[in-house]
């Protein structure tokens, strides 16, 4: 199974949950006691099916120090860019047979090639598990890593993971769920950075722009006059080797 997005941080706690002498659960004739509560990292699913799983910020640098270069007019001769890259998943799981969740109380079945929507995940015990509803009985089932299924069931809870403390035995045992996953990755327009852009001869003077990227972007045009060996470019010092109305060789100090 595929490696399961990074979660929120989690917290316990501890209860049991009764409302006078009415049973909060509807699905079950029974008071569940339950171990704890925990918090689920909720797929974001505002790109039809697929949810964020994970968010980077990247940045890329092309600044080639001390090595001679050679770069057209109108060319990028080196540059620092951040960006976020957005990572997108969907994630369907179907089961390889007929099964029976079996316990002191009334047991869940589980029909062969069903599938199941992940909502979202959670860390339960230190160990990771997709969580999926099972029909409209409110019941969460557990899956971990491997697709196996937790012994214990859940309920939603306030927006939590409640976990019950009834032991719950899958028969067959080796019942698996299998994912269905895609995945893509988007990224966003740069958050910050620079750029320096050679502009080639006129009059005489070697021209350069160095523009600022990111919201507050801006962009400089620098001039030396041709023949000038060693140029300073805000943070960059560059060794100029030869300067041409098409190209230029040098540097990066």
């Amino acid at each position: 199974m595929k490696k399961l997005a990074a979660l929120l941080s989690l917290s316990m706690l501890s209860a049991c949950i009764y409302a006078g002498d009415m049973d909060i659960f509807h699905g079950r004739n029974k008071f569940f006691q339950i171990w704890q509560t925990e918090e689920i990292f909720y797929y974001d699913t505002k790109n039809g099916d697929e949810y964020l799983t994970e968010s980077k910020t990247i940045t890329e640098d092309d600044i080639e120090r001390n090595q001679v270069l050679i770069t057209k007019v109108g060319n990028v001769m080196a540059f620092s860019r951040t960006h976020r890259t957005d990572f997108y998943g969907s994630e369907t799981l179907t089961v390889n047979k007929n099964a029976v969740m079996s316990s002191s109380y009334s047991p869940l079945t589980i029909k062969k090639g069903s599938k199941f929507d992940a909502f979202g995940e959670t860390t339960f015990n230190g160990t990771k598990y997709l969580l999926v509803r099972q029909g409209k009985s409110g019941d969460i089932l557990m899956i971990n890593e491997n697709g196996e299924l937790f012994d214990r069931i859940g309920r939603i809870v306030d927006g939590r993971l409640a976990v019950l403390d009834i032991v719950f035995f899958p028969e067959p045992e080796d019942i698996v769920f299998t994912p269905v996953v895609t995945t893509r990755s988007e990224n966003t327009e740069v958050l910050e950075g620079w750029e320096l852009r050679y502009d080639g001869i006129v009059n005489n003077y070697m021209r350069f722009t160095y523009t600022t990227l990111g919201d507050n972007g801006k962009a400089e045009e620098f001039i030396f006059p041709t023949g000038q060996q060693t140029i300073v470019i805000n943070d960059l010092r560059i060794n100029v080797i030869e300067a041409g109305y098409n190209k230029i060789e040098y540097v990066i100090l």
